[in-house]
């Protein structure tokens, strides 16, 4: 029946057919000439009112289960993993590549960069801008069992021989007196470590004894299990996105107790932030919002969920506005506090290529039942045609209608679909 249909129509089926693949080549070059199908993880706004992002390609996202299984690195040099800075007109302006899932940048005061450089499992400073590297930290080179004599020689932290290792995906600053320490999230080790940075720096560095405090153990899931982005709290406490276990926790540095848990309603959660006005700033990836709550009543006193598709971590601004990094969603927003878009950086290629065809889908739908409709008021048809007829229109009427819901619910339904995907992260 259908088959017929087309078969009478080919020219006008070939043509829409043509339009299709036109337009989704066209836009996948268009996209890839210009560097725009990226997933966006930690932002941060640079003194000088720029903005530093770091990324690596859709594309990568998609080749990530091939490097697990099959054990393969990230190419040297790639230009699909980077870290670049934009000023407020969106004009790139700095970029660096030669990394790996860069998952954070921390800008220092003498305008370095701090870089939790995931893909291999290290930090570096980076002298900005020339883009040396003055520093760097690696798992791999710290006798683990010196750290804590329980990790022996076949401990998991001992034998670096696996890609993502690590998962080293955070680093921290911070001025302690007449020393500076770092704060690094390894995420594979279940375990946050605090180093001191200025011992680091006078050498020699990958030094086990300049692990001066660390949270966590390999596998014992009751303290951390896959956490992200710690920071330090002004209480002196150290506050963790325990992403696995679905809670925000609050560490006593001192004896190491969890002093405060935020759970229940979270789903791979991987930010949170102390506010100045001791709320609690925490980005929910896979329920794809970032919210506020107040944290002796934990209410949540504001949310924004826009066209967020998996953000990865949000910043509160000097300006009371909010920076997120719209992970999938393929795009850096600044919210105001009433959930006002001031300023983004960047155009998602999921959504670009899903409202192409569902556009197109519509306007051939539309065509061929206009076509239909003039053929039927110009010509008699038996019954039997008639009724085939129905089912053709009936067809393109449901055609035209699920692409119209898709355009209305296209956020939710990629919410839907990444957590499902992620599901078994």
């Amino acid at each position: 029946m259908v088959r017929h249909f087309l078969n009478r129509n080919r020219i006008a089926f070939l043509s829409f057919l043509t339009l299709y693949l036109i337009s989704n080549v066209t836009l996948y070059f268009i996209f890839i000439d210009s560097n725009m199908m990226p997933t966006y993880l930690d932002v941060d706004r640079k003194s000088n009112g720029n903005t530093l992002i770091c990324t690596f390609s859709f594309q990568e996202i998609l080749n990530y289960p091939n490097r697990m299984v099959n054990q393969i690195p990230v190419e040297p040099n790639s230009t699909d993993h980077k870290i670049f800075e934009v000023d407020r007109n969106g004009n790139k302006v700095w970029e660096l590549i030669g990394l790996a899932q860069p998952h954070e940048i921390v800008e220092l005061a003498n305008g370095h960069l701090l870089i939790a450089d995931t893909g291999y499992d290290r930090v570096i400073e980076v002298d900005y801008p020339n883009k040396n590297i003055v520093w760097e930290w690696k798992p791999e080179l710290i006798n683990w069992t010196r750290v804590n004599s329980n990790w022996s020689s076949g401990h998991y932290y001992n034998n670096p021989f696996v890609f993502d290792w690590t998962h080293l995906n955070d680093v921290n600053f911070k001025q302690r007196g007449s020393w500076n320490a770092c704060l690094i999230s390894i995420r594979n080790f279940d375990m946050i470590v605090e180093v001191n940075y200025t011992a680091e720096k006078n050498g020699p560095s990958n030094n086990p004894d300049n692990i001066i405090w660390y949270y966590g153990d390999y596998g014992n899931h009751s303290l951390l299990q896959r956490q992200h982005n710690p920071d330090y709290l002004s209480n002196g406490n150290i506050i963790i996105a325990d992403s696995e276990n679905n809670r925000i926790i609050e560490v006593n540095y001192t004896t190491k107790n969890v002093e405060w848990i935020y759970q229940g309603g979270l789903d791979w959660p991987r930010d949170a932030d102390e506010m100045p006005n001791g709320n609690i700033l925490i980005t929910d990836s896979l329920n794809s919002r970032v919210f506020e709550i107040n944290k002796e009543s934990k209410e949540i006193v504001w949310q924004y969920k826009g066209d967020l598709i998996n953000p990865y971590e949000a910043d509160l601004l000097e300006n009371g506005n909010v920076l997120i990094g719209n992970g999938i969603g393929g795009v850096v927003y600044e919210i105001n506090p009433n959930g006002v878009i001031v300023w983004r950086y960047g155009l998602s290629y999921l959504k670009s290529v899903v409202y192409l065809n569902c556009i197109i889908s519509i306007i051939m739908g539309a065509v061929f039942l206009f076509f239909i409709y003039t053929k039927n008021r110009t010509k008699n048809e038996v019954r039997d045609k008639n009724i085939k007829r129905f089912v053709i229109v009936g067809t393109l009427i449901s055609f035209i209608a699920i692409s119209i819901i898709i355009l209305l619910t296209y956020t939710s339904i990629t919410i839907i679909i990444f957590r499902i995907l992620f599901s078994s992260r």
